[in-house]
């Protein structure tokens, strides 16, 4: 299973990686083979390894007429996606141009599901590296969405040297950990303010997750509510005694 997620990342999904991992185990097989062997039927599995077969996941031969699909070995598959990145680094100052002339994201955007949500996070690893940001929520109501992957972030986070100053939940004292290295700062809030949300507060946006909302998170980029609730933040921050903080 984490073979398949770790290929995934490739841009493969679940039927396309299945089938790339079936393949450099078995070897040389016949369409009809593939689909047995990952659960698929034999009209579904021919366009799949069409597909595979144009993006140079997948080779294709004939042997007595009928045909035989192969994996692609996995240094050439690091090539092919090597390739393609150097070719859209090289156009990255074109695009750059072109983003400025189009201005700055504005709106919502809605994240439906927890991958999304963890590509966001992944972002942020590179996006906010040596920066910091503002987090109010509750650390079992996040950290619960996926604990070992959520736990694993905030050691990234660390190294990353992203610093973070936390709001959270009295009831967040349970799992919150005291590792300095995390460089984290926080403080908990009164223990009549209970909730599972948590917000993160960018330099240019807002992130609210919760399993309560009908998306399991929102990202808001309206300056005019980034300030708000950086003021808001800090406001509660200061009012906060000593007591209650932790370095």
């Amino acid at each position: 299973m984490e073979n398949v997620a770790i290929i995934k990342n490739l841009g493969l999904d679940d039927q396309e990686a299945n089938i790339y991992l079936a393949l450099l185990r078995l070897g040389g097989l016949k369409a009809s083979t593939i689909a047995k062997e990952v659960g698929l039927k034999r009209t579904t599995i021919y366009p799949i390894l069409q597909s595979m077969a144009q993006r140079g996941l997948v080779n294709v031969f004939y042997r007595k007429s009928e045909r035989m699909y192969y994996a692609e070995k996995p240094t050439k598959v690091v090539a092919v996606m090597q390739k393609k990145l150097d070719l859209f680094e090289n156009i990255i100052p074109v695009l750059g141009v072109m983003q400025k002339n189009t201005g700055g994201q504005i709106g919502l955007q809605f994240i439906e599901t927890l991958p999304e949500l963890k590509n966001f996070y992944l972002k942020i690893l590179d996006e906010y590296k040596n920066k910091s940001y503002r987090v109010i929520g509750s650390a079992t109501g996040w950290e619960g969405l996926d604990p070992k992957w959520f736990i694993q972030f905030r050691t990234d986070r660390g190294q990353n040297n992203i610093h973070t100053r936390l709001l959270l939940t009295e009831e967040s004292k349970n799992i919150n950990p005291k590792n300095k290295k995390l460089l984290r700062e926080f403080k908990y809030l009164p223990e009549k303010y209970q909730f599972k949300s948590t917000i993160d507060i960018y330099d240019d946006k807002i992130l609210i997750v919760s399993p309560q909302l009908s998306s399991l998170a929102v990202v808001v980029a309206v300056p005019a509510m980034v300030d708000i609730f950086k003021s808001v933040f800090d406001i509660i921050w200061e009012m906060l005694s000593e007591e209650m903080s932790n370095y």
